[in-house]
């Protein structure tokens, strides 16, 4: 069983041009809460917290595992996994070491 099967998504989905998309709910009101895609690429296990509140006020997080040790990369993504599930939302594999982390309401296509 693989990370995205426990949220029941696939891992990722491209278009025809290897391009990512995802959809953005349609009122104004909700895409003036969520913002731009917020990017990290966190150096240690203390900047999941900073990660996990980017997510909470509903922006979209894009993180970046390759400044940190294999060990401590695994330990940042089950975090951020865990969150993202109580939070209802998704994470998509984008490529190797990078995850984007989608609040809930924000699909991929």
């Amino acid at each position: 069983m693989g990370l995205f099967d426990l949220f029941g998504r696939d891992s990722k989905t491209k278009n025809s041009r290897g391009r990512i998309d995802f959809e953005v709910p349609a009122t104004a009101d909700e895409r003036s809460k969520r913002g731009p895609v917020s990017v990290f690429s966190p150096t240690s296990y203390d900047d999941v917290q900073n990660i996990i509140d980017t997510i909470k006020s509903g922006k979209t997080a894009i993180v970046h595992f390759k400044t940190l040790k294999p060990e401590t990369a695994i330990r940042v993504l089950d975090m951020l996994s865990g969150a993202i599930y109580a939070l209802d939302g998704g994470v998509y594999e984008m490529e190797k070491n990078i995850f984007m982390f989608s609040p809930s309401g924000v699909e991929m296509q």
